[in-house]
């Protein structure tokens, strides 16, 4: 192959790579949106849902459990989100038939009721079984906890006074919905976190040159921890390769903007390793 032809290779090659990252990007943003019985942070998070909807491209499709139902306003959340389905309680399809179809899964009012039932693998209510079901097949999970977190000062100037035991235990629910799996963040923040997840897991075939291994960097240069790696790329594409030399558990940062092939994707949950888009 003569250099021009190498040439006009490679282009073909990074449009039609460029195009499916697009398509997959637009399937990322096809987002479940789980709504339960709090209204802790409902607003701001309202606001993070409408933005993503306008701002990003997304696209929803809502549950709301029959608590939330009551309590919310549903007229305010269909003008924020104008969703293409709208359930109460019962959804279109099974919960598995759903997470199966949507790769990004939101829940912007989270419950303690949820967040007990889902950290106790119990999937006897429509709401918990869409998360629990999205967790166990890897899907973006992304979760405002505002509502089951014992210490939201929100809880205080409602009247809430818990003591320390069942504050612990609300926590560790918590905490095992982000040792599952689930990204964790508050109803402020939920727009930012849901663009970071979309980012981070985009399957693309690996392309090019094979990609080289992980470089350490130095622990008080780059102020991070022994188990955290920044990637050495010639490229945007983050592929399996990258992971090969990383030790399980590890944390992997990738520029922003870098493609993850799918295997990179399913590598890095199977060795339990994160990897983190750089700010």
């Amino acid at each position: 192959m003569t250099e021009q032809e190498q040439r006009v290779h490679e282009i073909v090659t990074q449009v039609l790579a460029e195009r499916v990252i697009q398509k997959l990007v637009e399937r990322q943003k096809q987002a479940l949106v789980v709504y339960t019985g709090s209204n802790m942070g409902l607003e701001p998070g309202l606001e993070s849902l409408r933005k993503l909807r306008l701002e990003e491209g997304f696209t929803y499709r809502v549950l709301l459990t029959r608590s939330a139902a009551e309590i919310l306003d549903t007229s305010a959340i269909c003008s924020a989100l104008e969703p293409e389905e709208f359930w109460v309680e019962k959804p279109g399809d099974s919960p598995e038939a759903l997470t199966a179809r949507y790769d990004t899964i939101l829940v912007p009012a989270m419950t303690v009721n949820t967040a007990a039932h889902v950290a106790a693998c119990m999937a006897d209510t429509p709401a918990a079984a869409i998360i629990l079901d999205g967790l166990m097949r890897g899907k973006n999970v992304i979760v405002a906890a505002d509502g089951c977190c014992p210490d939201n000062p929100e809880r205080v100037r409602r009247g809430f006074r818990m003591t320390e035991a069942l504050k612990e235990k609300m926590r560790e629910n918590r905490d095992a919905l982000k040792n599952f799996g689930a990204l964790l963040t508050t109803s402020e923040h939920l727009r930012e976190t849901a663009q970071k997840a979309v980012m981070s897991f985009v399957p693309v075939p690996a392309a090019g040159k094979p990609a080289p291994n992980m470089q350490a960097e130095n622990r008080t240069k780059a102020g991070m921890n022994a188990g955290k790696f920044r990637a050495a790329l010639e490229g945007r594409v983050f592929s399996v390769n990258h992971i090969k030399s990383c030790p399980d558990h590890a944390v992997i940062v990738v520029p922003k903007r870098t493609i993850i092939t799918q295997l990179a994707s399913d590598e890095a949950r199977r060795r339990g390793i994160r990897i983190e888009i750089e700010s």
